[in-house]
């Protein structure tokens, strides 16, 4: 009889099997999958697996994100009863097809955790370049270390308050030292002018041959500027030279950004949602 449970080390091949049947939408899993190994002593968020005769035919990673992998309409409703209906997730991620079907089970079951998000993007296309990117590109932009610490998590600051509509600042200062994480591990890319970061791009995350962008911010006075479009173009380049396929994705109403990275050459090789509370 299928059933929902805890996977460990043992589970780990399986795993990694399910998310390599989308290595660029599930790469943020395959990262998580690789670094914590299953073990739990590497990971106090717990992976949950759908096994159908002994065979995992559906993952669902916990935490601060939900993020459902392969899992049919059957699984998804398994998980959403095993997590109840009380939230501790600020946000469910993932392929569209996942995350929506996950949010609308665990909305319809427990509407009153889960049936009022702050935002629903249903629509973000997840888009890839496994070659060098079309166009110029600018020579200035490169990874930036600690000492730009200041400056660029002012720049990180704008970016998500602009993204997400809230301020990543709290007392504990724990999104400082993420930024700060970033620059240490050389996941982190700028252009500096007049000692100020005016475009900022970091490696998100990375699993194999993958990496995905995020936090593509430029500050809004050299917008329109065709400043955007060649520092994108260095951050990619000098990230193939780690990762052959580099992506990233975007909400589907955001067209300047669209038209901006087609014309870099990337295509569109998916269809990722985010559920915000």
């Amino acid at each position: 009889m299928p059933t929902v449970r805890q996977l460990g080390p043992g589970d780990l091949a399986q795993a990694l099997a399910l998310v390599g049947r989308r290595p660029v939408e599930h790469v943020a899993v395959a990262a998580r999958l690789r670094g914590s190994r299953l073990e739990p002593a590497l990971s106090a968020q717990p992976v949950l697996g759908w096994v159908e005769g002994g065979q995992l035919n559906g993952l669902l990673c916990q935490g601060p994100s939900l993020a459902p992998v392969e899992a049919d309409g059957e699984a998804l409703a398994a998980f959403s009863q095993r997590l109840g209906g009380v939230r501790q997730a600020a946000s469910i991620v993932g392929p569209r097809d996942q995350a929506m079907g996950l949010w609308r089970e665990l909305a319809r079951r427990h509407p009153w955790a889960w049936g009022r998000p702050r935002a629903v993007r249903a629509c973000q296309p997840v888009l890839a370049l496994d070659h060098d990117p079309s166009g110029p590109v600018d020579p200035r932009v490169g990874p930036l270390g600690p000492v730009w610490l200041d400056s660029y998590y002012v720049a990180a600051v704008a970016m998500y308050t602009e993204e997400i509509g809230l301020s990543p600042v709290e007392a504990t200062g724990s999104y400082r030292r993420h930024v700060l994480s970033s620059l240490n591990r050389g996941l982190a890319f700028g252009l500096v002018e007049a000692g100020q970061v005016v475009f900022k791009t970091d490696v998100s995350v990375h699993s194999g041959s993958v990496c995905q962008l995020g936090g593509v911010w430029l500050r809004p006075d050299r917008r329109g500027r065709g400043t955007a479009g060649p520092a994108l173009a260095a951050v990619v380049r000098l990230c193939r030279q780690r990762w052959p396929i580099v992506c990233l994705y975007v909400n589907d109403y955001n067209r300047r950004a669209l038209a901006l990275y087609r014309r870099l050459g990337f295509e569109q090789v998916g269809e990722a949602a985010t559920v915000l509370f």
